[in-house]
């Protein structure tokens, strides 16, 4: 045979080889993927029925999946490095509502999880910004079933934007912290110069006392008195409002259901049918609760 027939027949040989060899590791690397695939996506589903702590062993088990995919080199997914940045980011975020967040119960030390901060309402507790301590859990649950889904199935670009946008707007402690010290001075004037004017009786006698039913959780954030009112995790599902002037529903977003499917509304022993209003995000809604013509008025206390 001729060298130059035999040189290109052990070219053509060796091309044949690695291309075998490199479609074999690409079979493994897909059965390999597809495995860590099945245990995020049975932690994902998990956490539609159950809150991270009850799942130690799903994460565990993610965990593991993820740490043995990373000890070797792979060429599928292509873009399985950022895949395993969310999942690694999404695990962080589960540990820690796992453990109940237990070292983190101020806003200073939130301040380093923009991803979780953008899930809770925030109002003003005196002179510096508050929150409600049993919602730290799941808003870290949240992001971390966001980063989990993420890894798995991947976002859409509008998933993505929802996420980048959040619920509430990214966290500025010291102007929060300083419109707060401006709403304590001067409700702490206006009470002063009330007091002075009629005695100890309060500005209004009469109270709005509103019952909201939320039996499927739907995320939302409930203003009194134009004051932001976090809802506590053990009340998510019904809570009480008061309130003297007016009050609303805001930023409410329901998993599945429009809210007035999900969410039912009683004032003052009666039931309202509240009027939901899309907002400029284009997926949450509002309320306007009162004021309104009430079927009837109960008389705060004195």
């Amino acid at each position: 045979m001729h060298p130059g027939r035999v040189f290109i027949t052990l070219v053509l040989i060796i091309v044949v080889a690695v291309e075998a060899i490199g479609y074999r590791h690409y079979r493994s690397d897909m059965a390999a993927w597809r495995g860590v695939e099945q245990s995020l996506g049975q932690l994902h589903a998990a956490l539609e029925r159950a809150p991270a702590a009850k799942l130690a062993p799903q994460i565990d088990s993610a965990r593991d999946a993820i740490s043995g995919f990373s000890v070797s080199p792979h060429r599928f997914p292509r873009d399985h490095y950022a895949r395993l940045e969310a999942a690694d980011r999404g695990l962080q975020y589960l540990d820690l509502a796992a453990n109940g967040v237990q070292n983190i119960r101020n806003w200073e030390a939130m301040a380093a999880y923009s991803d979780v901060t953008k899930l809770l309402p925030r109002g003003c507790d005196g002179d510096h910004v508050a929150f409600s301590p049993a919602l730290i859990s799941e808003a870290f649950g949240v992001a971390g079933s966001y980063f989990i889904k993420e890894a798995t199935s991947g976002a859409t670009d509008k998933e993505r934007l929802n996420w980048q946008r959040g619920f509430y707007p990214p966290l500025d402690l010291p102007r929060e912290n300083a419109a707060c010290e401006l709403i304590n001075r001067a409700t702490a004037r206006l009470v002063a110069s009330t007091g002075k004017a009629h005695g100890p009786r309060r500005l209004s006698p009469w109270r709005y006392e509103i019952d909201v039913s939320n039996p499927t959780g739907c995320l939302m954030t409930p203003y009194s008195d134009d004051r932001a009112i976090p809802i506590p995790h053990s009340q998510i599902y019904h809570f009480h409002l008061d309130a003297q002037r007016q009050a609303r529903l805001e930023q409410v977003f329901c998993n599945a259901d429009k809210p007035g499917d999900a969410i039912r509304v009683n004032i003052n022993g009666q039931r309202y049918d509240a009027l939901w209003l899309l907002d400029e995000s284009g997926i949450n809604y509002a309320t306007q609760l009162t004021p309104r013509v009430p079927p009837s008025m109960s008389p705060a206390a004195y």
